[in-house]
């Protein structure tokens, strides 16, 4: 019989398998955009100061964009790990690589599928996806081929991206031309070319994240009809993407969890799935004010850290689902990566993501 995984946000058991590895936006981020550096641009969201942190062990500010853990850690929970593997930019040595190694977080705030969304202040999937060549690279001096194979082919690769590209898309066609339109199309393709290279490098189970809503707090009251269509197009497009692949790439196995479904389902009756969360358009941070820029650490904000002038987080933290102008509490992350793990195909699709991770 296949072990189960542990409840998400449960304490710490053996692993059921080897490694996790995470790619994508803030939504998985844990500091690797505390190592990059401003430029003209202006400067990298970054979630490493007040209040960001306060529910973490310590109430230590560490780059996650929540008041404490978000969903990479609550699915490594799952997986018997502590937390999301370490950040990528964080690994300074190979040999991090080696002594109770539990794979890579790659993810990294405002990052998207194509680079046209990072401007030098984030880390596009393509990038992420040479960095994870790289670390290959650096594990191949210590496993032999086949024990690399193997434990690559049991491990998780967990991704969620896609809707920083949308927004990109979305200034696009509200200004542009109308044969934008097919940009959405050539998203999905650019995310299979990803997937692509990532199973190339020995990956095999990909639990998928899907794109949730756009309209977030500091854009809702300019949500439109775009704004709505967007992520659903390309939402519907994931699925005969990872069919496809499946089909053509031996031993390619997948879940795609309906985060965008299942955030509309628990905005209309959260009880239903056990929730305390009742703020659903609004966030804990300046919930009067939209909380707009909180999250932004330059000289467009404030001088320092920018909560300092700012009003502390509200108390009822349990009951909000946006941390930030965008990013979800710990307790939405963990009510979602619960309903993934355990979850009916309502949400997860074929299978859902503890299914996946017994796969063999």
């Amino acid at each position: 019989m296949a072990r189960r995984p542990a409840a998400a946000g449960s304490d710490q058991v053996q692993p059921v398998r080897p490694a996790l590895f995470v790619f994508g936006d803030g939504s998985l981020d844990v500091g690797n955009n505390n190592y990059i550096e401003p430029n003209e641009v202006g400067d990298p969201w970054r979630a490493n100061h007040s209040y960001y942190g306060i529910d973490f062990p310590k109430s230590e500010p560490t780059g996650r964009f929540s008041n404490g853990f978000n969903m990479a850690d609550f699915i490594a929970k799952a997986m018997g790990f502590k937390m999301s593997p370490p950040a990528y930019m964080s690994l300074n040595s190979p040999a991090k690589l080696d002594a109770g190694f539990a794979g890579v977080n790659y993810a990294s705030a405002t990052a998207g599928i194509w680079r046209d969304s990072d401007d030098g202040l984030n880390i596009p999937l393509m990038d992420q996806v040479k960095y994870f060549a790289a670390t290959i690279e650096k594990m191949e001096a210590n496993r032999s081929r086949q024990e690399l194979s193997k434990m690559l082919s049991n491990s998780l690769f967990l991704i969620s991206v896609g809707a920083n590209d949308l927004y990109y898309i979305y200034n696009i066609m509200t200004r542009s031309e109308p044969d934008n339109k097919t940009d959405v199309p050539h998203l999905l393709s650019s995310y299979g070319d990803n997937i692509t290279a990532l199973y190339n490098l020995g990956a095999r189970k990909f639990a998928i994240i899907n794109v949730p809503t756009l309209c977030t707090p500091v854009v809702s009251h300019t949500c439109d009809d775009l704004m709505t269509s967007l992520p659903k197009d390309f939402n519907d497009g994931i699925k005969p993407l990872m069919a496809g692949l499946a089909s053509n790439l031996d031993g390619l196995r997948y879940s795609i969890a309906d985060f965008y479904a299942f955030s509309d389902v628990v905005s209309t009756n959260p009880s239903a799935y056990g929730s305390q969360i009742r703020q659903l358009y609004l966030c804990c941070l300046w919930p009067v004010d939209g909380c707009t820029g909180f999250v932004n650490t330059g000289a467009s904000c404030c001088e320092g850290p920018c909560a300092t002038n700012y009003r502390p987080p509200c108390a009822n933290r349990m009951e909000y689902w946006y941390w930030d102008q965008e990013n979800p509490t710990e307790q939405a992350a963990k009510l979602a990566t619960t309903t993934f793990l355990n979850g009916t195909t309502q949400f997860t699709a074929p299978v859902n993501f503890e299914t996946l991770i017994n796969q063999k």
